[in-house]
């Protein structure tokens, strides 16, 4: 369904329904999701604040910044080459429009053509990871279980190894 042609009815059905969602999960369940993705701890810090973001519509109080979020992470679930792609392709992007822009005294006049080239750059890298995603569906499960599964063996050998130790 087009989000952008829906009746007023329909749309605050779907804010609602949003919102009993947002409500359900506890902004420490959510906080936690973030730190999981391996964030800086300012950025982090940044999307916590905007969890405890909340808006009065028509009388009642709706977490949007909790809905933004949940949405923001279901996306990157649902996509996690696209998102690695466009950051990649991002990073790129910015080295090359840098250095053509550290040229001297043409690198002002290149600052639109670089601005140009690294937004495509940063588009062809989420293009990639778009079709990545297509022919690799449902490998963020995947890549999440093989790593929590890596993870618990690495304990399970640290604390065997090391249940004897005792430290001074």
């Amino acid at each position: 369904m087009n989000n952008q042609n829906l009746p007023a009815g329909q749309a605050n059905l779907k804010l609602a329904l949003w919102n009993a969602e947002a409500d359900s999960i506890k902004s420490s369940e959510v906080y936690a999701q973030v730190q999981e993705l391996g964030l800086p701890q300012e950025f982090t810090s940044r999307l916590h604040e905007l969890i405890t973001f909340t808006k009065k519509v028509a009388g009642k109080v709706f977490a949007v910044g909790k809905i933004v979020l949940l949405k923001i992470l279901e996306f990157i679930k649902a996509h996690p080459f696209l998102v690695v792609g466009a950051g990649i392709g991002a990073v790129i992007g910015v080295a090359i429009a840098g250095l053509i822009t550290s040229i001297p005294f043409l690198g002002p006049v290149l600052v639109p053509v670089a601005k140009a080239l690294g937004i495509t750059i940063t588009v062809m890298g989420a293009v990639v990871g778009h079709r990545l995603d297509k022919q690799f569906q449902d490998v963020g499960e995947d890549v999440g279980e093989i790593v929590q599964h890596f993870f618990s063996l690495l304990a399970d050998v640290f604390n065997t190894v090391f249940r004897n130790v005792i430290t001074a």
